[in-house]
C-alpha cells in the first residue's frame, strides 16, 4: 500500500514539475524571445523605412500634402508606399528593380493629382460660365484666385476614380 501511495505522489510531483517546465518554456520562448524578435524586426523595418525616405523623400515631397488632403491629415504617403513596396512580389531579391518600381509609382501618383486638378479646374470654369454676370464682374475686380475646398478636391478624386479616369 505504501508503494502505491509513493507512486501516486511521484506521478503527481512529476506532472506538477512538467506543468512548471511548460510554463517556463512558454515564458522564455513566447514572451521573452518573442518580444525581443518583434522589437528587432520593428527596429530593422524602421531603419529600412528611413533609408526608403532618404532615397525617395525628395521625389515624394510635392505629393505628401495633396494626399493628406484626400485621405486625411494622419495619412502617411511615404509609409503607405513603403508598405506597398515591401508587399510587391520579388521585393528584396537580387533582380528586383526598386528604383524603377518607385519611379513608375511616383509618376502615376503625380498623374492622378494632375488629373484631379484638371477636373477641379473644369468644374470651376463651368461654375463661372453659369454664374450671373454681376457675380463674375465682382470676382474679376477682387482678383483672388479661387480656392478649392478639401471636400471638393476629395469629391473630384472619388468621381474620377469611379469613372475610371484614374
Amino acid at each position: 500500500m505504501e508503494e502505491l501511495d509513493f507512486k501516486t505522489q511521484l506521478k503527481s510531483s512529476l506532472e506538477d514539475l512538467d506543468k512548471r517546465i511548460m510554463q517556463l518554456e512558454h515564458l522564455v520562448n513566447d514572451v521573452i524571445i518573442g518580444s525581443l524578435e518583434s522589437a528587432a524586426n520593428e527596429y530593422a523595418d524602421n531603419e529600412a523605412f528611413d533609408k526608403f525616405k532618404g532615397n525617395y523623400g525628395e521625389s515624394l515631397k510635392d505629393l505628401v500634402e495633396p494626399y493628406k488632403k484626400l485621405f486625411g491629415e494622419d495619412y502617411d504617403l511615404e509609409r503607405s508606399l513603403y508598405d506597398d513596396l515591401k508587399a510587391t512580389e520579388g521585393y528584396g531579391t537580387e533582380g528586383f528593380d526598386e528604383a524603377g518600381c518607385m519611379k513608375a509609382r511616383i509618376e502615376d501618383l503625380k498623374a492622378r493629382i494632375d488629373a484631379i486638378k484638371e477636373g477641379v479646374e473644369e468644374v470651376a470654369e463651368k461654375v463661372e460660365e453659369k454664374a450671373p454676370e454681376a457675380e463674375v464682374e465682382v470676382k474679376e475686380e477682387e482678383e483672388k484666385p479661387e480656392e478649392i475646398s478639401d471636400e471638393q478636391l476629395k469629391k473630384e478624386f472619388e468621381d474620377a476614380m469611379k469613372e475610371g479616369d484614374l
